[in-house]
């Protein structure tokens, strides 16, 4: 029976909508079963998921790449009035009409050949984003739980970590390195949108979406796309994995989820013993969008798994092995490469005999420092000084970069060490023209949490009074990686807690769209919707309240229905940057009145909410100037 939702009036509905999918989908799982959604189109067209969508794609940097339309975000969106763009994108979705794709080429890093980007229009991107957020949760609950690709709190870290796992417990050491040739170019069409409806998405409008938006024509290439998800498009990584959990369910089947004759209450040690009995061959796949490992127990099990592979792919999803890539090794004796990481198992203390060694693959490595090499010799020679302290910046920030993503590597240090001189005589090279010395890291003011732990003497400028250091690519140690916890989903309260608490990351609140609905009817019905009353505004204000915590900027009271205002610091800026959440401050009715009349006496208020008063005001005075001179 297809399951039917409510439609949410605000962001805080639309997370609980996206919860409630997900549970639908886990449960029908769980219980054997296939779930099934109709009604998809209505949620994804609602306001609260369009305003979602666009405030996602506004915060990636290309938002203002245009399609073949030459639309931005900024200047044909953002800037327009709010109940216009609405109603633009739920006209889209009643009659789905895509433009082409605008297809650019950029560089494979240490390849010869170019990877095709497909740039959508902006129009276009946003109900792809719409459809991403709603499908999401419903391919989440579905999903193999060792594919780590293009799926949200999941990342390269853990995948590596599961290899290692897996080696450790099961003492397998021959792996199938596999490379799917093309694949984004090669998903078919038809076989795609047959899994969408297997899977539970049962809305035959949205399919047609799909299948209108697959089939999208590719500028100066063809009018008619018939094969393959663009790459670049916002809904291409997820059908992608959608595309791709066909080969995770047959390999699975075979070994991991196999049926037994009798149901046991444990699914663990009992059923592996069973299975090691049998003539099964052991196969553990660990994916990574195009990429993966199969982990198993001979070389001969190696080479019958690559065969199978090779052949379902073919056969059943129409796509190949790379052969050049696809590659079976002991890791006992050599290196796999997976993910910019090398990884093989050394003789040691562990119940197997071995333990992991892990370390940044080399030349993947050379390349990023070459890079950073680079970019000093980027600085012109007429740089000012605060000029290049802003590039050192960002070069530190490139290193730290390269740090964190391989710090789980048991190698890390002793790796990083060889390519830190290489970086350490750029740096020295291009800072003898300011001067610059070598000064003890702990001595530098910047970095201070890296710093402060090493006496080593890096390259440093001086700016004032303090100095300001080259960080170094080796002032790291190993971190032991944290693998998946599979009830750590973003569609679960239990599951985002977990998240928050292993990422320390603060939680971002959904707008209070129901706060400020009394504020929005207000505006319109007093004829305030103009030039600078736009879609951003409308939805930035929402952020901005957030970021007050609900309350006033100026005298601290609670902001509740009926009593607030948003106040911009400065009304003069630019259309592009006056309603940008930073110009926005948050009011209650009566300080919002005090800030904007000048005359508006003051004194029988306390100090602290006077002097935010005319803090206020100076704001206002001082931007008026800078506009009448």
């Amino acid at each position: 029976m297809a399951q039917q939702f409510d439609y949410p009036k605000n962001e805080t509905d639309l997370r609980v909508t996206l919860d409630a999918l997900y549970s639908t989908a886990k449960t029908a799982v769980d219980g054997g079963k296939r779930p099934s959604f109709t009604g998809l189109i209505e949620l994804m067209s609602c306001e609260a998921t369009i305003m979602t969508a666009i405030h996602n794609i506004k915060a990636n940097k290309g938002s203002e790449t245009p399609g073949v339309d030459g639309w931005k975000m900024q200047r044909d969106y953002l800037q327009k009035p709010f109940r216009w763009v609405i109603n633009d994108i739920q006209r889209v979705f009643s009659h789905f009409v895509p433009e082409k794709i605008r297809r650019v080429y950029i560089d494979k890093p240490g390849k010869a050949e170019k990877r095709p980007l497909g740039i959508p229009a902006i129009r276009d991107r946003i109900v792809q984003e719409c459809i991403r957020i709603v499908l999401e949760p419903i391919l989440e609950a579905q999903s193999y739980k060792y594919s780590f690709g293009f799926r949200p709190m999941r990342d390269t870290q853990m995948a590596m970590e599961c290899i290692t796992n897996y080696v450790h417990k099961t003492g397998y050491h021959w792996i199938v390195e596999g490379d799917i040739s093309k694949c984004f170019d090669r998903i078919n069409h038809g076989t795609l949108l047959k899994r969408l409806y297997h899977i539970g998405v049962k809305d035959k409008r949205l399919l047609q979406i799909v299948k209108v938006m697959l089939k999208a024509g590719i500028i100066g290439e063809c009018e008619i796309n018939e094969d393959g998800t663009p790459q670049g498009g916002i809904l291409s990584p997820l059908l992608a994995n959608v595309y791709m959990d066909i080969l995770d369910e047959w390999v699975s089947k075979q070994w991991l989820t196999k049926s037994t004759r009798y149901e046991y209450s444990r699914h663990d040690g009992k059923i592996d013993s069973l299975r090691k009995r049998s003539n099964l061959r052991p196969a553990y796949l660990i994916r990574y969008a195009d990429d993966f490992v199969l982990i198993t127990n001979s070389h001969a099990n190696a080479l019958w798994w690559k065969d199978s592979i090779k052949a379902f792919l073919e056969n059943v999803m129409r796509l190949s092995l790379s052969e050049e890539k696809t590659l079976i090794t002991d890791v006992r004796r050599k290196h796999i490469h997976f993910l910019g990481y090398e990884y093989k198992v050394v003789p040691g203390k562990a119940k197997k005999g071995y333990i992991p060694r892990t370390l940044p693959d080399r030349k993947r490595l050379k390349r990023k420092v070459d890079e950073i090499s680079a970019e000093w010799r980027k600085i012109p020679l007429s740089a000012s000084r605060e000029k290049v302290i802003h590039e050192l910046n960002l070069i530190n920030s490139k290193i730290r970069g390269l740090i964190n993503y391989y710090e789980n590597c048991t190698w890390v240090n002793a790796t990083m060490k060889k390519y830190s001189r290489q970086l350490e005589g750029a740096a020295k090279r291009r800072l003898k023209q300011y001067k610059g010395k070598l000064i003890p890291a702990n001595q530098t003011q910047n970095l201070i949490n890296v710093h402060q732990c090493y006496t080593t003497k890096i390259p440093s400028i001086r700016f004032r009074d303090i100095w300001i250091g080259v960080s170094r690519l080796d002032f790291c140690c190993w971190k032991k990686p944290v693998g998946k916890i599979q009830a750590e989903t973003p569609y679960t309260e239990e599951g985002r807690t977990i998240y928050f608490q292993r990422t320390r990351k603060k939680r971002m609140n959904a707008r209070l769209d129901e706060i400020i609905s009394m504020e929005t009817s207000e505006l319109v019905s007093s004829g305030q919707a103009g030039r600078n009353y736009n879609f951003e505004f409308f939805m930035n204000r929402a952020y901005a309240l957030n970021r007050d915590k609900l309350k006033c900027r100026v005298c601290g009271r609670w902001l509740i229905t009926g009593k607030l205002c948003t106040h911009r610091i400065n009304p003069h800026l630019p259309l592009g940057k006056v309603n940008k959440v930073n110009n926005l401050a948050s009011m209650d009715r009566q300080c919002f009145a005090l800030v904007n009349n000048r005359n508006a006496d003051i004194s029988h208020f306390d100090t602290k909410t006077r002097s935010k008063v005319e803090k206020f005001r100076k704001q206002l005075v001082k931007s008026h100037n800078k506009t009448t001179v």
